[in-house]
Formats: structure tokens, sequence, C-alpha cells
């Protein structure tokens, strides 16, 4: 999945959802959903993580290099 963007797993993640919202899968292809949907919110939570730490260090280099 390293090759999804974040705004494809977050679309997918949506799609899954709504899915299982509308209790129309059977069982077995409900519970497929949801073990998709869990690693899709893990990634999609590791890129949001990522994203946050990489602004921090970049918002602290700036503060840095103020006079």
């Amino acid at each position: 999945m390293s090759t999804q963007s974040f705004e494809d797993a977050q679309r997918e993640l949506e799609r899954i959802v709504e899915r299982l919202e509308r209790g129309e899968s059977e069982l077995d292809d409900a519970i497929k959903l949801w073990e998709r949907g869990e690693e899709l919110y893990r990634y999609c939570v590791s890129k949001l993580d990522s994203a946050q730490g990489k602004i921090e260090e970049l918002a602290r280099r700036v503060e840095s290099s103020r006079p």
C-alpha cells in the first residue's frame, strides 16, 4: 500500500465505512472490509503523524533561524 497516496487511502476508507454502515454486506465480506479499513486507517494515521513531525521540525528550524 506504500504506493497509495493519503488521499486515495482516505477515499477508499470512506467507501468502506459507507458500505459497512449500510449493513448490506455478508458477514465474511464485512469482516474483510473491516480488516481493510483498519489497514487503511493505520496507514492514514501514520502519514498524518509523519507530516505533523515534518511540520514541527520545519517550525523549529524557522524559529531557531530568527535573530
